[in-house]
């Protein structure tokens, strides 16, 4: 009985089985390599096959939509339109057309092109009517004027407090202090707070505030038949139309009621 070898096939003698399996991977690999060079083939004429049917596909519709020729002597041949006339309605059927076509006609004063009218994002139905007793569009724009008015008049209110503010702000030195002076005064009690001359603010201490006036400068005020002489400890009301602001001692010494008008003048 012959000897079989490992891959099967009966051992010859005198040859080596490691050779013989070299030999068939390299039939296998040649094999390998000439079906994979078959499936490139194939796909390179499917590819064509594909772009070929997509043309004869593409050059079928552009014939079918171009209509056929029509001999001039055919009995269903149109008759040629007339010669249009040089009157007004030949310019109107050319600006007709030109707004068809989208190409406007250059204007001889370089405006520019005529703007097509664009229609409305969210057009009115035909069957929209105001609900009863909704306000007319005279109405809208009577109330618009009016807001309007109200806050150019607040505008104006704003611009002359803030000029009196500025006003107030004038330097101490260019001030009028000559004689007795009267002015709108209020009162601060923002007790336990810095003062902007030193210190903190008592109950019981006795001083105003002025804009400009130096640190230390004092004041003789006269309310109701009562006269006090206070300095000056701290900046402020910075509210238009106001020129001092008393403590509350002060205030309190002079029965003051916390604003209104009030006599001063530089103490001598």
């Amino acid at each position: 009985m012959p000897r079989v070898s490992r891959l099967g096939t009966p051992a010859e003698k005198g040859v080596n089985p490691h050779i013989r399996f070299r030999k068939g991977a390299a039939a296998s690999s040649r094999l390998i390599i000439r079906v994979m060079a078959e499936s490139r083939r194939l796909r390179r004429a499917a590819v064509a096959i594909v772009v070929a049917l997509a043309c004869a596909a593409s050059l079928s519709a552009c014939g079918k939509s171009a209509p056929a020729p029509r001999l001039a002597n055919s009995p269903t041949a149109p008759s040629p339109d007339p010669p249009a006339r040089s009157s007004g309605a030949g310019t109107q059927a050319l600006a007709n057309t030109t707004s068809t076509t989208g190409a406007a006609a250059p204007q001889p004063n370089g405006a520019g092109a005529a703007r097509a009218a664009v229609a409305p994002a969210h057009p009115v139905p035909a069957a929209f009517r105001p609900a009863p007793g909704a306000p007319s569009d005279a109405e809208v724009r009577s109330e618009l004027a009016k807001m309007s008015a109200i806050r150019r008049r607040e505008d104006r209110l704003r611009l002359s407090a803030a000029a009196a503010n500025l006003a107030g702000l004038l330097p101490w030195t260019l001030e009028p202090k000559s004689g007795v002076q009267v002015s709108v005064a209020s009162v601060f009690t923002d007790y336990g707070l810095g003062l902007a001359c030193g210190g903190v603010l008592g109950r019981s201490q006795l001083g105003v505030a002025h804009k400009t006036a130096p640190c230390g400068t004092l004041i003789t005020f006269g309310y109701g038949g009562r006269v006090l002489t206070v300095p000056v400890i701290d900046r402020g009301p910075y509210i238009a139309g106001r020129e001092w602001d008393l403590t509350g001692a002060t205030a309190a010494a002079l029965g003051f009621p916390g604003l209104g008008k009030i006599e001063w003048s530089l103490a001598r």
